[in-house]
């Protein structure tokens, strides 16, 4: 039977290093993309793959197959006015020409100073940052291609 495979973008921080040994330890195939050399030792069977982000020709190419992507790239956060929507952007096409499922991770910066102590589906967001405007701004835009059908 053939292993699922996953493409981590971004592996070679701390939430993708993580995601690298969880699915390699479920069995799942893993491709570790990363802009530098690997910062950590990786299980049998990750495969690096540095492909850049901005090249989805290519990185589609060296993914191929895969049924999930994990973005967890996270520019430094002095860079995140001009890389955060442009890395996130390029990570959902990536996934949308594989028709891989998308898989992001949330933070609180969505919800703003006065946060309730428990977040809830309901919540509302209301971002009292730069940053959590930026994270509004990509899951509106993760919405809208889901409710589009052009990504899961």
């Amino acid at each position: 039977m053939l292993r699922p495979t996953v493409l981590i973008l971004g592996a070679n921080g701390r939430l993708g290093a993580a995601c690298v040994q969880a699915f390699a330890a479920a069995g799942w195939q893993v491709l570790a993309h990363m802009r530098r050399a690997p910062g950590a030792l990786w299980p049998g069977g990750a495969r690096v793959v540095t492909s850049p982000l901005a090249d989805t020709r290519s990185l589609v190419r060296v993914a191929g197959g895969a049924s999930a992507v994990v973005h967890a790239v996270n520019p430094i956060y002095t860079r995140w006015d001009t890389e955060l929507l442009p890395s996130f952007r390029q990570g959902m096409a990536v996934a949308e020409q594989l028709q891989a499922r998308f898989l992001l991770p949330a933070n609180v910066y969505n919800f703003g100073e006065g946060m309730p102590a428990r977040l809830l589906p309901q919540t509302p967001q209301l971002p009292t940052t730069r940053k959590g405007q930026q994270r509004v701004t990509m899951e509106t835009e993760l919405r809208e291609r889901c409710a589009a059908g052009r990504l899961q």
